[in-house]
């Protein structure tokens, strides 16, 4: 009687629309009951329920709906009686129907023998798993991995196991440690899941907190690796500065001295830098300036030689970074100067926030910038990014960007720059 039944409400496809409902219905409820909305269906689709309940086109469009209860009692007035709403469904779609509220639970007990799994073969990742079970916004992309194929994710897992067990002793470049690790010396590259993965797995680790930061710019993933004895690039990320020396375990370090008595400007690459355990001026006082821009920074140079001068090249790399981070470990108070556009605003406000007390904002406030705007209309796009900034320091630049909707660029400010250093190498002389 069933297949006669599938072959009857087969031959009509006006009945797959109605069906389609029907089990999206039973998914919601759990059960045969509730109506479902017919007012869209096309003219063919109408004459065919309006010809299995015996009633006109008219009356069933002026309802609007159709019960699946009064479905199945009319079911069972016609030579499929016996047959269940249910058993039909099921048996039209190929497919038991499973309330959406049990396929949660199924899907959360298989989610929950997962996890049990994964920490019974990888004990020492339980701190990462047991992180991943709160299913917090940056592992929802992690669970469709997992989705996709549990078997692939244990793998991963165990790469995963072995390099949080096997980290450097000391220093040891990415692609040695992949290589090391798996055999593949991209494995763990950072556009790959396993490297985002590793990434996830040390950022749980280093922060042991509820407030997890996942790293998404490349100076902060290459922080966090160093923080875990890997290093991702350290010949291409450099910082440039002159009139600074630099300390090994070792003592005096030879290339920086011989730089500073030249005055020659070294573009230091993270390399050099992750051996040094001290960095300060050449000259007595304890004060360095920073520029972003290359032009300006060679500019300021070339009046004043012997200033104590860093530039950042733009962007902050992490050897720029660990360059500040050792000149604060000094003592040293740093005036920073960055373009007076929001996204100079917001390297400034990092740098604020990383080092408070020991940075000095250098010509980025108002007055600075109404000299040194430029004929640059910034777009909406950009002027949002200036939400994101709150810090007092930079609210007033803020407020004035917002209002002119223009840029404002360093270059304007070196005749500025260099009279301010000349000043306070005379003071301090």
């Amino acid at each position: 009687m069933l297949d006669e039944a599938l072959k009857y409400f087969r031959g009509d496809t006006g009945y797959r629309r109605l069906f389609s409902l029907f089990k999206q219905k039973y998914e919601s409820l759990g059960r045969i009951g509730g109506t479902v909305k017919i007012e869209h269906f096309t003219e063919d689709e109408h004459i065919t329920v309006a010809r299995f309940y015996a009633t006109t086109v008219s009356d069933l469009k002026q309802k609007g709906k159709v019960s699946l209860e009064s479905f199945e009692q009319k079911l069972h007035s016609t030579r499929f009686a016996g047959i269940s709403l249910k058993e039909l469904l099921e048996a039209y779609f190929k497919e038991p129907l499973v309330s959406n509220m049990e396929r949660k639970r199924l899907k959360d007990h298989k989610q929950e023998q997962f996890f049990t799994q994964l920490e019974s073969n990888f004990p020492r990742l339980t701190f990462w798993i047991d992180y991943l079970k709160n299913k917090t916004r940056d592992t929802y992309w992690i669970y469709r991995l997992m989705e996709e194929s549990p078997e692939s994710f244990k793998d991963k897992v165990y790469h995963l196991d072995s390099a949080f067990n096997l980290l450097p002793a000391s220093l040891e470049r990415l692609p040695m440690f992949s290589q090391r690790i798996t055999r593949n010396p991209h494995a763990f590259d950072l556009n790959r899941n396993l490297g985002k993965l590793l990434i996830h797995l040390l950022s749980v680790d280093h922060y042991h907190s509820d407030s997890i930061v996942i790293p998404t710019d490349s100076e902060g993933v290459n922080e966090l690796l160093l923080t875990y004895g890997i290093l991702r690039d350290d010949i291409t990320n450099y910082v440039t500065c002159a009139n600074l020396l630099a300390e090994t375990e070792d003592g005096s370090h030879l290339m920086w001295e011989a730089a500073a008595s030249t005055h020659s400007v070294l573009n230091a690459p993270l390399r050099e830098l992750v051996d040094l355990t001290r960095i300060y001026p050449s000259g007595e006082q304890k004060v360095i300036w920073v520029v972003e821009n290359s032009g300006v920074y060679s500019s300021i140079l070339d009046k004043i030689p012997k200033a104590p001068l860093i530039c950042t090249q733009g962007q902050f790399k992490l050897a720029a970074l660990l360059l500040i981070d050792l000149l604060v470990k000094e003592g040293c108070v740093l005036y920073y100067a960055g373009d007076l556009d929001p996204e100079g605003l917001s390297m400034a406000e990092r740098l604020l926030q990383r080092h408070s007390g020991h940075i000095c904002l250098w010509k980025m406030d108002v007055a600075s910038y109404r000299k040194s705007e430029a004929d640059i209309v910034l777009s909406v796009e950009r002027l949002n990014k200036l939400d994101s900034i709150t810090i007092p320091e930079l609210v007033p630049v803020v407020k004035e960007l917002r209002k002119r909707k223009r840029a404002g660029y360093q270059e304007a400010l070196v005749d500025e720059m260099v009279g301010e250093i000349r000043e306070s190498i005379k003071i301090n002389r």
